[in-house]
């Protein structure tokens, strides 16, 4: 029997992507530009891009609905362990063909995430 709150491989990945997004756009709070926050934040645009690289081009239109669970201060960190938290809903096998290595670099992210915090 399926969970009623579980959502499709295809709309998880699509939260994936908006999630590493925001955390790509997500302002420095320490003030100034710390080069450990903006690594985090360009590596998150990166593995984003790679994401969204795997979805079917009519799917690009729908990121702008997706609804991501995060408060307004997470920090770049919490964004990138959230996205891995959700990626891990499905098997790497459940997402398209691909994605595999995104999600190995998505927890690359996350081990450098976790060795800044």
């Amino acid at each position: 029997m399926s969970e009623p709150n579980r959502i499709d491989p295809t709309s998880t990945w699509m939260q994936v992507v908006a999630l590493l997004t925001a955390a790509a756009d997500t302002p420095s709070t320490a003030g100034g530009i710390d080069p450990d926050q903006h690594s985090l934040a360009l590596g998150a645009q990166v593995v984003a891009s790679r994401a969204l690289a795997l979805l079917p081009a009519e799917l690009d239109g729908d990121l702008e609905d997706v609804v991501i669970h995060a408060g307004p201060s997470s920090t770049v960190g919490d964004l990138i362990r959230v996205a891995s938290d959700t990626a891990r809903r499905y098997p790497s096998e459940a997402f398209p063909a691909g994605a595999t290595a995104v999600l190995v670099d998505l927890d690359d992210l996350v081990a450098e995430a976790g060795a800044v915090s």
